[in-house]
């Protein structure tokens, strides 16, 4: 079912905020920049916005060695997902400076399921520090 409001539209999380080629996550990598919260360690890059990569992208990833069930694992990153999504226009994307956009990469490094609002508070933590780092370029 399909919002009829338009202001219903920015909450999506859309095929285009996700980090799918592996050229991007070898970047990202690469540049060795992180954030540690626990329990997350996140690597960014930021990089100028051009007309094909326009918005913030991100990745989650959850290790198979912590959590050796699947639906613990999809469950930590649709909660993480899900905290991304409702707070990152906010508290982020204004936040940035104009014509810069990030491309996130979320590792889980807890050994524990944690409630969702602890990951919110977490992402949200997260968010204020690459704000910060972005202001300072």
């Amino acid at each position: 079912m399909q919002p009829e409001d338009a202001n219903n539209q920015h909450l999506t999380f859309s095929k285009k905020e996700r980090i799918c080629s592996k050229l991007t996550i070898e970047r990202v990598l690469d540049k060795k920049q992180k954030v540690f919260v626990y329990p997350y360690k996140c690597f960014y890059d930021f990089t100028p916005a051009s007309e094909e990569a326009d918005v913030n992208r991100i990745l989650v990833s959850v290790p198979k060695r912590s959590f050796k069930h699947a639906v613990d694992r999809n469950r930590l990153k649709r909660l993480t997902r899900e905290a991304y999504r409702l707070n990152h226009r906010q508290e982020f994307d204004s936040q940035l400076p104009d014509g810069i956009r990030a491309d996130l990469i979320l590792f889980f490094v807890g050994r524990e399921l944690l409630p969702y609002n602890l990951i919110e508070s977490k992402i949200i933590e997260i968010l204020h520090r690459l704000k910060k780092v972005a202001e300072s370029r």
